[in-house]
């Protein structure tokens, strides 16, 4: 579709209330009304040719970035220029959706010069089929400022004057630029020639609500963090004194471990250092999640001592991080005034901007829209021989029992130039395996122009040297592709396990939960892993009680359970959670029915899981030796390729990032135990 259409003209000198609001004052009106709508309709249709494939390339001053830009040439009667609206990209990604292009400070940007457009259209073709973009700059590209560079004329704004940054990218290929998101590629043609364009990063401007920190009420005590504040404004090559201590709590799922791991790298770049008591921390970070029932109650439980610790003239900052931070926003504070910033999960590589504003003496709510940056910090790894990577954020499905959503945002994919390049980084640490990570990793590439998939994602990854293993989490039923399933089978770091969602066995119930397949459709998926992936591990997750599912549509769930023999299934039954549609609906299962189906579940879950581990029994397989065996220390424990825990004798100090042959003599339902068998290589 056509962009948006710009704003009206500033009512005219004279003009009546009812000519400012839009609506004609009188019949004399008439002719001029006439006009300005031919003139609005001569501007859509020029528009909308201006975005077909193949057309024109921008006019010099075509509209801009910051809100409104000034247009030569269209003069209201005071002799000030119109205002127009910033440009929007031709088609709608939910991202756009969602964000101005107003809050988009610059992008960092590669480009290939050429001559004409027909080689430029070649080049995209090659580039959406994997070639490298920065090798295929050195061999094309005919700019000799960024030829040897692979391309990267590095970060632009629209408001750059510099001869260096207008020679290299004139300002019209600038203007398409913000038009798109990190990952994109795209042409944009100018006096140069033509520019296939493609965007690395972004950086936003930070939009957050903030009120000054006063004294806590009916205290009298100043909520301020002294550490915090001298260490926020010390200027460079000031002493800012000892460092704050800092502390990362995280609750719920393996996208908290991961933004907990960012987080934590955040603050010891800008200098923190972390403590293992959480009494001992000037920065305390809660890191929440509000899948589970009664989450928010368990947020605030968890905020009470450090609240108390503050009241009584501790010097803490308290920062609420996650899911239900984004949930609560503003409200959290109005709660818990102890509290010093709350920030939404696509804030996490943005905490140390953030703690600024805190030690200036504010409170800070940042929860609005933004693009994701790509993080200038280090995750700080929990482990030294498994990473998560994170490749894409967010959710734009609306389960009707889902609050994702509403509190991760919608999807985000990352660049597959930026996670290789993460990947090849953790090898050069040492690690082994690496987990994708997505809410909905089979969305990856869809909000991308041109369009990718997570199947093309995993050929471009997997042959990373040092990367022995590839896991991922978590495919939805509805997008998973036949090609994924492939890739699995074929490439040889690709691990044989399969996460894939199910939550209920009855089509009616997956009907109201807007699931968007059914119990065949899945069936299929199943089917394609078995044959092509036999000794493969299926895991998924089950919701039940879900409201109105009946006793039949119960045991539909418990038929499946068995029909396809699930190595492991996460359990829930289900809570209704804040705005979503489910909640509000009258036939809700009561709580015992539901506590009553969760154990049944639960119990046939356990015996197929058990009947899945008797087929390891007396095999070698290859364990990844991860730590020692809290429970018995003169075991190590690492996983199988299907994601099994194994325990064994062994020296942890020798075998910990190894991969070590290791013969099943015990199966439990949901872990083995074994022996070594050969020399770990």
């Amino acid at each position: 579709p056509p962009p948006t259409p710009p704003a009206p003209l500033p009512p005219r000198h004279g003009a009546s209330q009812a000519d400012a609001r839009g609506a004609p004052a009188s019949l004399p009106h008439a002719p001029a009304l006439a006009a300005a709508a031919a003139s609005l309709l001569g501007l859509l249709a020029a528009w909308y040719a201006r975005w077909q494939p193949g057309a024109a390339p921008a006019p010099e001053e075509p509209w801009a970035m910051a809100g409104l830009v000034t247009v030569p040439g269209n003069v209201d009667p005071d002799g000030a220029e119109a205002r127009r609206p910033p440009p929007e990209k031709p088609w709608a990604t939910r991202i756009q959706e969602t964000l101005s292009v107003s809050a988009i400070k610059a992008f960092r940007v590669r480009h290939i010069l050429v001559a004409d457009r027909a080689t430029a259209e070649q080049a995209l073709e090659d580039l959406k089929k994997g070639l490298d973009f920065e090798g295929l700059a050195g061999l094309l590209s005919t700019c000799a400022e960024t030829k040897a560079e692979g391309g990267e004329i590095g970060w632009v704004t629209l408001e750059d004057e510099h001869d260096a940054v207008e020679g290299l990218l004139p300002r019209s290929a600038r203007y398409e630029v913000w038009g798109h998101k990190p990952g994109d590629m795209f042409l944009a043609d100018t006096e140069r020639g033509t520019h296939v364009l493609r965007i690395d990063d972004v950086m936003m401007h930070l939009t957050t609500g903030k009120q000054t920190r006063g004294a806590l009420p009916g205290l009298g005590v100043n909520g301020r963090t002294k550490s915090l504040a001298g260490w926020a404004l010390a200027k460079p090559g000031e002493a800012a004194g000892p460092a704050p201590k800092y502390y990362v709590q995280t609750m719920g799922c393996q996208m908290n471990v991961a933004d907990s791991e960012r987080m934590a790298g955040v603050l010891e770049e800008i200098g923190y250092e972390e403590t293992q008591s959480k009494e001992d921390a000037q920065l305390l970070v809660i890191n929440t999640c509000t899948i589970r029932d009664h989450a928010e109650q368990k947020v605030y439980s968890a905020i009470g001592p450090h609240a108390a610790r503050k009241r009584n003239g501790e010097d803490v900052a308290i920062v609420v991080a996650g899911c239900v931070a984004q949930q609560e926003g503003a409200k959290l504070l109005r709660r818990v005034p102890e509290v010093d910033l709350v920030m939404g999960p696509q804030y996490v590589n943005r905490l140390g901007d953030l703690l600024e504003e805190v030690g200036a003496g504010a409170q800070v709510v940042a929860t609005d829209p933004t693009l994701i940056s790509e993080d200038i910090s280090k995750p700080r790894r929990g482990s030294t021989v498994c990473a998560w990577v994170n490749i894409i954020y967010g959710c734009n499905e609306h389960c009707t029992y889902c609050v994702v959503p509403g509190v991760r945002g919608v999807e985000q994919s990352r660049p597959r130039e930026s996670i290789r390049k993460e990947i090849e980084d953790l090898a050069a640490q040492g690690y082994r395996e690496i987990t994708l990570l997505g809410q909905n990793i089979d969305a990856y590439g869809r909000d991308m122009n041109p369009r990718q998939t997570f199947a093309d994602l995993l050929h471009y990854v997997h042959d990373v040297p040092g990367i022995e293993r590839i896991k991922y989490v978590t495919s939805h039923p509805r997008y998973m592709s036949e090609r994924v399933v492939d890739a699995v089978a074929t490439l040889p770091s690709m691990c044989e396990v399969f996460f894939v969602p199910f939550q209920s066995g009855n089509d009616e119930v997956l009907r109201r939960m807007r699931r968007g397949y059914t119990v065949a459709k899945y069936m299929t998926i199943i089917d394609r892993i078995k044959r092509l992936c036999p000794d493969a591990a299926i895991c998924a997750d089950v919701i039940v009680g879900f409201p109105g599912e009946t006793d039949a549509a119960f045991q539909d769930t418990v038929n499946l359970v068995r029909e396809v023999g699930f190595d492991a299934v996460n359990t829930y039954a289900y809570s209704p959670r804040p705005n979503t549609e489910a909640a509000d609906w009258e036939d809700q299962v009561p709580d015992d029915v539901k506590e009553e189906r969760l154990q049944q579940i639960m119990r046939v879950c356990t015996e197929v899981a058990e009947e899945r581990s008797q087929r390891y029994l007396g095999r070698v397989m290859e364990v990844l030796v991860e730590e020692r065996n809290v429970k018995n220390p003169r075991q190590v424990t690492g996983r199988i390729r299907q994601n099994r825990p194994v325990f064994f004798d062994g020296d942890i100090d020798e075998l910990r990032g190894r991969l070590v042959p290791v013969r099943i003599t015990e199966t439990r339902p949901y872990s083995l135990t074994g022996v070594q068998e050969g020399d770990p290589y």
